[in-house]
Parts: structure tokens; sequence; C-alpha cells
């Protein structure tokens, strides 16, 4: 099942220096700490942490230190006793001494109920948008939103031009810039940043750092994990699988998520219970949801999470940067030691002749940004170091116009030249290797990522590792140890054949994924997929096409239907089929499933040795969305890894059948017995009408 691995002199052991010139990253920005304190000092993570201290400001003094010198000197004459203690951008988060940063849109109540609600929770300042042109900002300007009223005498109202902006400034002055007190890792690119942050996690952690993570998946230091304010979290809900072995077909059982972090947008909106939610937002609570956007967090918030990284002794913090994150200035404050950027042009995982054409405006939008952010912010040589990518055709332009601006590591699979390049990569159903070239040696890793994408990401995160001049051994052992929730993460129960849980989301991605399989040798590959409602529709015949090109076996099923019809939905990913459809699913091996619970049994229980079933989307989430019947969005659990351990724990069973074909679908006449040896009411099967939540 495992890779053959070379012989070990193969590889070049990585000699120590001692250079001074190689001091790494580490060392340098610890010595630049402004407290003096040394990144070896920080020692094995710990779930015991400092304390963080308790923070007071008085307003005027918060606005002069952040360079607000208007609101300072005004606050300082009319309110020279309002005392700060905290900063919130959700009303309902609000506790008393706070001060209250409106942003419009990313909360679900209008202005005037989140400034009255944040009123009512103690705020002692706010600071909003401008309404008009003519407004001077102060709180003594006109009152063309109705204020009057809703705002004490004893709370200031500072108008501002872009909230965002006045919030994550105002953090950065609160909490005394975090980011310099740490080394900042900061993963940019159009793919691949949530792997690569994890995996450049992990080399640090085998170095003995205690780690920051803002990531996709989940904010984190060391192995707890962080809500978006900088506080330990807990989960306030019992896990489901402690108590069932998996979920139940065509209906929901309430839950948040152990991994569902809250953000913000648009939802809750008329069933979010002010205050109980300063307790709820920690939890994400499990209930009815108008909507739910994924939405990138205000840069008040980042300051705040590494805030309360680095108040706990964290060394190092690893962020994804993403381009909504970069266009929202979520990072504008954070300085930078290390900038990793996966590539800018293309999705260097898939072929350019699958390229998609129609996102070509988004990909270059997308690259001028992140190239304006990494001009801005990679100034000093000798404090960062740029990791990039050699086979990105807009790498060219980035080193043009940063002009040799901070020292630069590369990494490649195409280009020889890169200073960290793969110089061979395969995989089996199982695993992958690869084995790469460093400046000061060679070095083996076997992991379960699949796919030239994740190729990438390894070898990114190898040259992150390279650029801190961490010793090989460190990198090899710290990345393989690394186990990704939802991401090729490969369900292994001793049986015959593969399963993989990814959280494919994109035809790029996907494509990547059945690449690999069928190059590592899948006898047949069983791709169970969806794509999520109140998304972008275009995607999904798309998503269909790559399917139906690269499997054997597809079945479309539900991801998050939300406030979608769950059959329209999967209606629309086949579109491009319609005439297969006209024909048997059986014969053409295309099924539309509506349950995800049975199309991943399905799936399961027709795949022989040395097949593959990818389950493809949900990667990490372990809950799912559907809509009731007045319109609000139910969120239920739903762990494609627990279901597909479940469903291979029952294929004994299956094959004690006496005379049952499993080998394609549907499976035969003996559905009833089959339903019952599985303890599957089989009229749930068929039953129509909206989700079910009753689970007497």
């Amino acid at each position: 099942m495992g890779i053959t691995a070379p012989d070990e002199d193969e590889f070049e052991e990585d000699e120590e220096s001692d250079d001074p010139e190689d001091e790494g990253v580490l060392e340098e920005a610890a010595e630049a700490d402004r407290d003096g304190a040394a990144a070896d000092d920080v020692g094995e993570p710990s779930t015991s942490y400092p304390e963080p201290p308790n923070r007071v400001y008085r307003a005027s003094d918060l606005f002069g230190e952040a360079a607000v010198m208007d609101a300072a000197l005004w606050l300082a004459s009319s309110y020279p006793d309002v005392l700060v203690t905290g900063l919130q951008s959700n009303p309902h988060l609000v506790v008393p001494g706070d001060i209250f940063v409106l942003h419009p849109g990313l909360i679900p109540d209008d202005d005037l109920d989140a400034i009255s609600v944040a009123v009512e929770q103690g705020a002692t300042v706010i600071v909003a948008p401008r309404v008009k042109a003519e407004d001077p900002g102060l709180d003594p300007a006109p009152d063309p939103v109705g204020l009057a009223g809703i705002l004490p005498d004893e709370v200031p109202l500072i108008r501002v031009e872009d909230s965002l902006a006045m919030g994550a400034r105002l953090a950065a002055a609160f909490y005394d810039l975090p980011s310099a007190n740490m080394v900042t890792i900061g993963v940019m690119g159009l793919l691949g940043k949530t792997t690569t942050a994890w995996l450049i996690r992990g080399l640090l952690e085998e170095l003995g750092q205690t780690v920051g993570l803002v990531s996709t998946i989940e904010h984190a230091i060391a192995e707890d994990r962080l809500d978006e304010d900088g506080y330990l979290w807990e989960p306030m809900e019992e896990d489901p699988s402690a108590e069932r072995e998996s979920s139940v077909p065509f209906k929901l059982i309430p839950y948040a998520g152990k991994r569902q972090r809250h953000e913000f947008g648009p939802f809750h909106r008329g069933v979010f219970v002010p205050h109980l939610a300063v307790l709820i937002s920690r939890l994400c609570t499990a209930g009815k949801y108008e909507q739910h956007y994924k939405q990138t967090l205000p840069g008040l918030n980042s300051q705040k999470l590494l805030a309360g990284m680095r108040d706990r002794a964290a060394g190092v913090a690893v962020m994804e940067m993403g381009t909504k994150s970069l266009a929202l200035g979520t990072f504008d404050y954070v300085d930078l030691n290390v900038a990793v950027v996966t590539g800018l042009s293309v999705h260097m995982g898939v072929p350019a002749s699958e390229q998609p054409e129609d996102r070509a405006d988004e990909v270059r939008a997308a690259a001028e940004l992140a190239m304006i952010t990494l001009e801005r912010k990679l100034t000093q040589p000798e404090m960062q170091v740029l990791v990039i990518n050699a086979d990105d055709p807009a790498t060219e332009e980035l080193l043009r116009r940063l002009n040799n601006a901070v020292p630069v590591v590369t990494f490649g699979m195409s280009n020889s030249r890169a200073d960290v390049f793969v110089e061979s990569y395969k995989n089996n159903i199982w695993e992958t290797e690869v084995i790469i070239r460093t400046p000061t040696g060679r070095l083996q890793i076997i992991t379960n990522l699949l796919g030239r994408h994740n190729a990438y990401n390894l070898v990114a995160a190898v040259a992150t590792g390279v650029a801190l001049k961490a010793p090989l051994q460190s990198i090899v052992a710290g990345i393989e140890a690394v186990e990704i929730p939802g991401r090729s993460e490969v369900i292994d129960e001793g049986q015959e054949f593969s399963v993989v849980v990814d959280a494919a989301q994109s035809p790029e991605t996907l494509a990547s994924m059945l690449d690999a399989l069928r190059r590592g040798g899948a006898r047949q590959i069983f791709t169970v997929f969806g794509c999520s409602g109140n998304e972008d529709p275009s995607i999904r015949p798309k998503m269909g096409a790559v399917a139906h090109a690269k499997s054997d076996y597809v079945i479309v099923t539900n991801e998050n239907p939300r406030l979608e019809d769950p059959a329209k939905d999967q209606g629309r990913t086949p579109l491009w089929f319609e005439p297969y459809l006209q024909k048997a699913q059986r014969d053409n091996k295309r099924y539309i499933m509506e349950d995800r619970y049975s199309a991943i049994r399905a799936a399961i229980g027709t795949a022989g040795p040395e097949d593959v079933v990818l389950l493809a989307g949900k990667g990490h989430q372990d809950w799912v969305e559907h809509a009731d019947t007045d319109g609000n969005i139910l969120r239920g659990w739903l762990d494609d890894r627990v279901e597909a351990r479940n469903a291979l724990s029952k294929l004994k069973y299956l094959k004690q059948i006496p005379k049952f074909n499993r080998d394609t679908l549907p499976w035969g006449s003996r559905i009833e017995t089959l339903m019952e040896t599985l303890a599957v009411d089989p009229g749930v099967l068929t039953r129509p009408g909206p989700v079910d939540t009753n689970l007497d």
C-alpha cells in the first residue's frame, strides 16, 4: 500500500553553518522583538499560557496613539474621562468599555439597530462611517441617520471615511501592533493557502515553536482553537460522534460544527438573541439562519487574533491572506517576516489547457492586489524574505516590481533553476512521495496529500522552511506529521480500496485530485460531490463536466443546499450530459442521489479492490445546511469522514447477504433486505418534502 522509499544514502545531509549570516528569520525577528524576548524562550507548545493583560486607554489617548489627531483632540476636550477596555465590530458581542466600530454589511442589523444594541451593551465610543461629504466626522455634525435619542450624551460618536480601515488602525494601536512581536508568515495565492499554511505550522512546531494559525479551517494557538476575538474557544455542545456512529438519512441532527467559526455575514436576522450571542458566537450555534455567506474578517479582528496569540507567548503566526482579505484591508497593519506566494496567474496543479478562461479577469485582479500588497509590505531586506513559485508566469513581473527589495527563495516543479525543486513526484491511491532538492541537500516526503496541486503546496512549505534556515530533518518530520482535516484525508479502515475526503470545490482542484488518483493506479474512481447552494451557479456544470470526464462512477448529491431546492441544485450540475440521462443511470454510471448519507454508502458499497471513492466538496465541514419550510437555514450534523467510516464498518454485513451483487448501482432487488441490514428505513430514501428534524 505504501510507496517504496529510496535508499537513505541517496539523500545528502544538510550541514550546519557557523556563518552568522545563516541565522534565519526566526532568530532575526526574535532579536528585533521590542520586548527583547527570544524565540527560543517560547518553549514547546502547551495548553498552559500566560494570562493576557488587561488593557485600559483613555479614548483620547488611544485615538492619539492611532494618529487620528482631530478625534483625539476633540475627545480630550469634550470627553476627557471616557475609558476604553476593548474594541468590537459585532454589536451583540460588545461588553462595557468597548469601542463599537460599525461595519455596515458585515452584520444583519441595520445601522441604527446595531448602534442601539452596542450602546445597550455598554459601548463607550461609537465609530461609524461618514454619511455625507459635508459631515466633518465628529459628534456635533448633522444627524442625517436619526441617532438622536439613541446615543446618550456621555457616548461620543466618531464618523470616519472608512470604518473598516479605522477599526484595524485603532486595534493595531490598542493591542500594540502584535505582529511586530512575532515572526509573522503570510500565505497568499489563488489556491493552496490552507494546506500550505498548515504544513508550515507543522514544520514550525517540529522546531519547538508555539505557533498561531489564522486559517479557513480554524484559528488556533498550538493545540487550542481561538475565536475571532482571540479568546480560547471551547465547544458548548456535545460532539454527536461521541454517541452516534453516523447521521440519519433525510433527517437533520441539529449541530453547529466542531470546526465552524463565527463568520461575519448577513445571517441570523430575526433570531439572533442579543447578549446571549456573546456565548453563542464561540459555538456558532445550530439553528435558523437567513443566509450564510463566507466572509473575511475585518482588520480589527485580525489584530485581536494576533494579540491573542502573542499574549499567550506564541513566537510565530501563520496566516492565510486571501484576496478578499487583502481587498478589505484585513492585514493592513500586519508586519510580515515571510511572504509565501503559492501562485498568482494559474492554478499550478492543472494543465494550461484546463484553466478556466472565464476567470481571467478575476485572476488578474487578484494578482494585482497581491503584488500591490507585497510591494508595500516587503521593504526590509534584513528582516523579510519572499518565498515564491518559480513556475508561475506572474513571478517575473512581481520580482521586477519588487526590484530586489528583499531576499527571495523560489520553488517549483517545472523550472529546475528554482532554489527548492521537486525532482520526482509520484503517488498511488493512498499516498504521495516527493523528492525535493534544496540548497543544503535532498529530502524525501511521504504524505497522504494527493494531487499535483498538493505537491506544489508541499514544496512551498519546504521552501518556507529553507527560508527560515530550518534543518531538513525537522522540515521532513514536521510536514509528514501534519494531518489536515478534510484535505486529501484518506480514510483507511483496512478495506481493499481507498476512500479520500477532500474539500475540492472548484473544477481545477477536483481535476487535479482525480488526475492524481488515476495516475496512482485507481481501477475505478467513484466521485461523490455536490455544489453549495446560494453560491455561483455557473460552477456547477463545470464541476459536473470534470467529474464525468475523469471518473468511472459519478454521484451528484447535496453539499449545502441552503435556501435552494436540492433537486434544482443537483439538476444544474449535470446539464451538459442530459442525453445520458435519457438512458438508465445504471448503464452510464451517472447518478443523482439527493441524500448525501445515501450517496456515500452507495459509492462505498459498490467499490471493489484498488478502486477509489472520492468524497469531494465538504472537506473538514462536519455540518450540512438545509432550508426549512419558512425559508430559514437549518444546520445539522453530517461529516463525510464519519459517514465513510460507518459505511466501511458495514461492508462485512453486505458481504454476508446471499446472492447479492453490489458490483454496480442500483443494487438489484434485495434493497429491503439490505436496508434492514444497515438499520435504515427504506421508505425514507424516497421521502419527498422538506427536511425532517424530528428524530423521534
